[in-house]
């Protein structure tokens, strides 16, 4: 038998979008510099250890299950937005498609009841930003708040690889929210590659809309299907490796989480 390193406290970060927007303002004991699997151990003993990456909310549930100390913050975003947004790694191609929304949402939907699953959405993040956080700490009270999320700009101090993702520090701001409206062509044209009707319902059941009208936006529209950085849709065994050993894995997070490994 091994002792292993753990921690008191996990908080792990998902999201419906590889590049939904993140933040945590919050005294945190140990924490990785980059996107890390929720399956990873802190280097050292920790009272609250911090990851992030997107894709887990796919292998979110049985963690939960098993593990009573950890805690998933699901970040949202209108895919609207996510799917017209570049990166500049790539700016000659839009950077993510609706493959995302269609496959990472109906996780994060059947997750929404439980008690330490929260759902933040990035426009709530940008638009009222103290607010989440207050939010946060009524879910998670062991937090302790080493600054307001409002001005998380004058004090963070992201890693060098994540400031090329934020493409440097800047203050909150909804700048980014409803640009989707500037590029209509390429919302028509993901509609038709990936079907309307699913997204225009989980848009209003997150509260993005309160009907389906947005999409007479649309008409007359002619889509535009180039390419985007990332494939259209994922492949099964893309899916499959994804979710490679989620079970199996929650199962020795869990011995692991009580101290001991084989």
């Amino acid at each position: 038998m091994l002792r292993t390193k753990k921690a008191k406290i996990r908080i792990h970060i998902v999201g419906c979008d590889p590049r939904t927007g993140t933040t945590a303002c919050f005294k945190i004991d140990a924490y990785t510099e980059h996107e890390d699997s929720i399956y990873t151990r802190p280097s050292r003993q920790a009272n609250i250890f911090l990851t992030k990456r997107p894709r887990d909310i796919l292998v979110a549930s049985p963690m939960l299950s098993l593990l009573p100390n950890l805690y998933v913050i699901y970040m949202l975003r209108d895919p609207r937005d996510t799917i017209t947004s570049k990166h500049r790694k790539d700016p000659d191609h839009y950077w993510s498609t609706l493959r995302y929304w269609k496959t990472y949402t109906p996780y994060g939907r059947k997750l929404r009841q439980h008690p330490r699953f929260m759902t933040v959405r990035y426009e709530d993040l940008v638009t009222k930003p103290d607010e989440v956080q207050a939010y946060l700490m009524e879910k998670m009270p062991f937090l302790e708040k080493r600054g307001a999320f409002s001005q998380y700009h004058e004090f963070a101090k992201p890693s060098e690889r994540s400031l090329d993702a934020l493409r440097g520090m800047r203050p909150v701001a909804s700048s980014s929210v409803g640009k989707w409206r500037n590029h209509l062509p390429r919302v028509a044209g993901q509609l038709a590659l990936h079907g309307d009707r699913n997204i225009a319902e989980s848009l209003i059941e997150y509260g993005y809309e309160s009907d389906d009208s947005w999409l007479q936006e649309l008409e007359g529209i002619t889509p535009d299907y180039t390419e985007s950085h990332w494939p259209e849709h994922f492949t099964k065994k893309e899916l499959k490796d994804r979710m490679r050993g989620k079970y199996s894995r929650a199962f020795v997070a869990f011995l692991r989480n009580i101290n001991w490994v084989f």
